[in-house]
């Protein structure tokens, strides 16, 4: 057993940037979900941003529900109350990270439990499929 953790010791330091092997690229068109799902790269859409920047981002499971969420939607929002789902914010949160414009707005709620809750609104044009190019 320790003869593994030695060499795999030996290879951090033979090869100093093995860690650290990511490589990013100005103007990237096309932005890849961080985890896709499991054989899948996920399903294209071509985001517009509001300054008319166009790129294609590949979603998959429970952020493409999401984005479909979102889409159907439109500009009236979604609610978690109103479309449930585990982790609102996290799907939210991915999609920001792709470059799709969320706007979020916080509106406060009455009842026995009075409290605050989000209005997630698409801002980024979105449509399924590639630039020019069919799904």
């Amino acid at each position: 057993m320790s003869g593994t953790n030695e060499m795999a010791r030996n290879l951090l330091t033979q090869e100093p940037g093995r860690v650290d092997c990511h490589a990013f690229v100005a103007d990237t068109q096309n932005i890849a979900q961080r985890k896709p799902a499991r054989h899948n790269g996920g399903t294209p859409y071509t985001v517009t941003t509001t300054d008319g920047v166009a790129f294609v981002v590949l979603v998959s499971g429970r952020v493409r529900w999401a984005l479909d969420q979102l889409l159907k939607a439109g500009t009236t929002g979604c609610k978690p109350i109103h479309n449930p789902a585990p982790r609102w914010s996290a799907y939210i949160f991915d999609l920001r990270s792709m470059g799709v414009e969320i706007e979020t707005i916080t509106e406060t709620h009455a009842g026995d439990f009075p409290g605050l809750h989000a209005l997630y609104v698409l801002r980024s044009g979105v449509s399924l499929g590639r630039i020019g190019g069919a799904v």
